[in-house]
């Protein structure tokens, strides 16, 4: 039974070949394949217009020389001809890059200029005849370079970095912090840091990283030319110590009482500094000197010092009352203030 059947699908398969490839059919192909290539002919013998890359290469660059601004990796030009040259002009845009000479272009003031018209002519001799460059960017070419004059400079950057709720940005490390810089005398006398373009990160969450490029100038060159930026970014907790008030200023014959005698320090710290923060490194204090003048029973208490790292502190209560009582071996023994 299935012999059967497979020899009944191969005489269907034949007899549907048969009918498609038959004369009728061939003429139909050979027709769309003429119209096919008068189509492409015509579009082609039409008039157009391309952008193009052309790579450039400076060559004969000699070993004690620095090149602080290279040239451009390529010269854009948009050219107009028939269809027909512009895709020759494509097919060639493997060849080998337009080659800029050093020693002929370089001058004594560690500059190098490759005019508008030079550049042209450079484009043009790879292009078939007649074919009109109808704009080119850049107009000229420039490079800038010395023989090796360089100093260290440390790296400063520029940037926001803030982190969203409940985080902060604990530590921002630049790697290096330290770069060379290439450049003229006169410019290097007056470069100080490699300062990074500006950069603003906001809403971090979580540690990042960043690889940022410095700000530069014309024959100026750093080394290397970009830095590794890592921020370091914490969560918040709140934390509450009882810190015990303390005297300022006070004369030896003098002690300070208050109710109470100790507060409640509540801030925000990031979680691997939680358990490392204790009462001992706050200091709260009352400066007898705020107190001489003073018409209340109540003082207001201050933080002299509080250990880093912390932030959005508060104390409870910021007022308490107090006494002045005299030292026991004064002569107004038991007098109180």
């Amino acid at each position: 039974m299935e012999e059967r059947l497979s020899k009944k699908l191969n005489r269907w398969a034949k007899k549907g070949f048969s009918l498609v490839w038959n004369k009728q059919f061939f003429t139909f192909l050979v027709f769309l394949f003429i119209s096919f290539a008068f189509w492409v002919f015509t579009n082609l013998n039409q008039t157009y217009k391309q952008d193009f890359e052309f790579p450039i290469k400076l060559i004969n660059v000699p070993e004690n020389v620095v090149i602080t601004t290279d040239i451009p990796k390529s010269v854009h030009v948009s050219l107009r001809d028939k269809g027909f040259n512009l895709l020759n002009v494509a097919r060639s845009m493997s060849g080998s890059p337009i080659l800029i000479n050093f020693n002929d272009y370089a001058d004594n003031s560690g500059r190098g200029i490759v005019s508008s018209a030079e550049l042209t002519k450079f484009v043009s001799q790879r292009l078939p005849q007649g074919m009109q460059i109808v704009a080119q960017r850049p107009q000229q070419i420039e490079f800038y370079f010395n023989y090796g004059e360089r100093k260290r400079v440390p790296v400063v950057v520029n940037g926001t970095f803030e982190a969203a709720e409940p985080f902060y940005v604990m530590q921002v490390r630049h790697n290096p912090d330290s770069v060379t810089v290439y450049a003229a005398r006169n410019q290097l006398n007056a470069i100080r840091a490699a300062q990074t373009v500006p950069l603003r990160l906001t809403g971090l969450t979580d540690n990042t990283k960043r690889v940022v490029s410095f700000q530069t100038a014309p024959g100026v060159k750093f080394v290397p030319e970009r830095i590794s930026l890592d921020l370091i970014v914490d969560r918040l907790v709140e934390k509450t110590v009882q810190v015990p008030v303390q005297q300022v200023n006070f004369p030896a014959s003098k002690t300070l009482r208050t109710f109470p005698s100790s507060v409640s320090v509540t801030f925000q710290v990031g979680m691997h500094l939680y358990r490392s923060v204790t009462a001992d490194q706050f200091v709260l204090v009352v400066n007898y000197e705020s107190l001489l003048e003073n018409q209340s029973s109540r003082c207001h208490l201050s933080l002299k010092s509080l250990p880093p790292g912390v932030r959005h502190v508060r104390i409870s209560p910021q007022d308490v009352d107090y006494v002045i009582e005299d030292n026991p071996d004064s002569d107004n023994n038991g007098s109180k203030h």
